[in-house]
């Protein structure tokens, strides 16, 4: 009876309620709040699966098509649960079991990785990122749906970026109902990071963005009203997503984050290049929309905070100290990479192994439970063979959308947009570690999804259903069985 009620359309509306309100607890970096993401997105898959194999819908992107991306996907998920394992050749396990057990005095569950309870955690969070791409490709497939989540994921980052300058202007330094702990003075919405915010804040404004360069793209009809047709576009349907972008824009300025600062900056070089790749724009019209947007952007930083912002933005000793400290942290996790190249000391082990490592160099009292690169931090984890699996997933993802980008002659903004956005999140991480928040790695994966489901023309879906309906055995023997129609008499 439940199954009645239960559409297509109703697990798309999940899926987008779930991702989008994960930034709300603390950016999702709890433990229930991660869990109880996984478990929605497992359900939303079980849901999706029964509406599949009940008829009721259809798989939009076959397997055909996916099998690139997930078996090397699938194949990084098995090896970090083979490095929880006990049952792995003696030379692979951790240096660390065995001066554990000679210590205890008593034999000890020996693995690859430092901690199986973390990368047990780890695989659970990867496999959810998953599950949201997974049914944003079959979603975002339809052209009605891929905008409906553009849209969707631009006015969320308005919404979150108008709480933060609310939350900040008025001073109260809090986080919904709790009092910030850590960067006060900084802008950080529902987050408690500011280079986390940040980089969730390009998200927005990409989103933003891209919806206003593909509302003004030029008409294939010529209309007789011409100029007003224009203004209209212009004033009523685009505006809307350059006061989005101006807003967050202006959120993203007062985190004070350099890294998600410049970071967003390559994304929209990235999507600017793109539009103008793809011919949604004129050079000199995008020369023009980015000018219109920093401007935008700095009349009101400078209405807002005047030159607190820019003065917080510059190199100070104690930036400069703190970039000192991340250099010598990359240059442990390279030893720590130099120890374990091929199996890695753990999926998500990366606090309680990197402390093998730590030395004098790093003098601040920090705890670095992340090492602030997330492509060396993916080294050290998984070894360089399941890494370099994961990093292949994603580029042949990105490699699709750049594919669409240039051979699509019709909603270049999704593989665009999911461009725009894998520049942002790879530039920004390597510096920072956003793209291990789960509120910014379930949106990246959300608009990757689209943007791969958008990669190519629906010509060829026509195409491939022709030709399955010539194989033989298939539709020519249901229509052989069907009696011929009655003659009129």
């Amino acid at each position: 009876m439940a199954m009645r009620f239960l559409t297509n359309s109703t697990v798309f509306r999940l899926l987008l309620a779930v991702v989008l309100l994960s930034p709300l607890p603390l950016g999702g970096n709890r433990p229930w709040a991660w869990s109880l993401f996984a478990v929605a997105i497992g359900v939303l898959l079980i849901l999706w699966t029964a509406l599949v194999l009940s008829g009721r819908t259809r798989t939009a992107v076959p397997m055909d098509r996916l099998g690139a991306v997930v078996l090397p996907f699938a194949a990084v998920l098995a090896w970090a649960f083979v490095q929880t394992l006990s049952s792995v050749p003696i030379d692979w396990i951790h240096p660390l079991w065995p001066e554990a057990a000679r210590a205890l005095g008593v034999p000890v569950m020996a693995g690859i990785s430092v901690d199986p309870e973390l990368t047990h955690t780890a695989i659970l969070r990867l496999a959810s990122y998953g599950g949201v791409f997974l049914l944003a490709v079959q979603f975002g497939r339809d052209r009605a749906r891929a905008r409906e989540t553009l849209v969707a994921c631009a006015v969320a980052g308005t919404l979150y970026a108008v709480y933060g300058l609310i939350d900040h202007f008025a001073g109260w330094e809090r986080i919904l109902w709790l009092d910030k702990w850590a960067y006060q003075g900084d802008l950080t919405a529902t987050f408690v990071n500011r280079n986390a915010y940040g980089a969730y804040a390009g998200l927005g404004l990409l989103c933003c963005m891209g919806l206003f360069l593909h509302t003004l793209r030029p008409s294939r009809q010529a209309s007789p009203r011409g100029a007003y047709d224009l203004a209209e576009t212009m004033l009523v349907r685009a505006m809307p997503f350059l006061a989005g972008a101006i807003i967050i824009g202006t959120a993203l300025l007062l985190t004070h984050s350099r890294g998600a600062f410049l970071s967003t900056g390559l994304g929209l070089l990235m999507l600017m290049a793109a539009a103008v790749t793809c011919r949604l724009i004129r050079p000199t019209a995008a020369f023009v929309v980015g000018g219109l947007v920093m401007a935008g952007i700095g009349l009101a930083v400078i209405a807002l905070s005047g030159e607190v912002t820019f003065e917080r933005l510059a190199s100070t000793p104690a930036q400069a100290a703190a970039d000192e400290s991340r250099k010598d942290l990359y240059r442990l996790t390279g030893d720590a990479i130099a120890v374990a190249p091929l199996t890695g000391h753990g999926f998500g082990a990366f606090l309680p192994a990197f402390r093998m490592y730590r030395d004098t160099s790093l003098a601040l009292p920090v705890v670095w439970d992340f090492a602030h690169n997330v492509h060396l931090e993916a080294v050290m984890d998984l070894g360089l063979p399941a890494a370099a699996l994961l990093y292949l997933s994603l580029a042949i993802i990105t490699i699709s959308c750049l594919r669409g980008l240039m051979r699509r002659r019709r909603d270049h903004v999704y593989p665009a947009v999911a461009l725009s956005a894998a520049t942002l999140i790879g530039s920004h991480g390597i510096v920072d570690f956003s793209a291990q928040m789960p509120a910014v790695a379930a949106t990246l994966a959300l608009l990757l999804g689209v943007g791969f489901a958008q990669s190519w023309s629906t010509s060829t879906d026509s195409s491939s259903s022709s030709a399955s309906d010539a194989r033989p055995g298939v539709k020519e023997t249901a229509k052989a069985e069907m009696p011929p129609p009655a003659r009129r008499s």
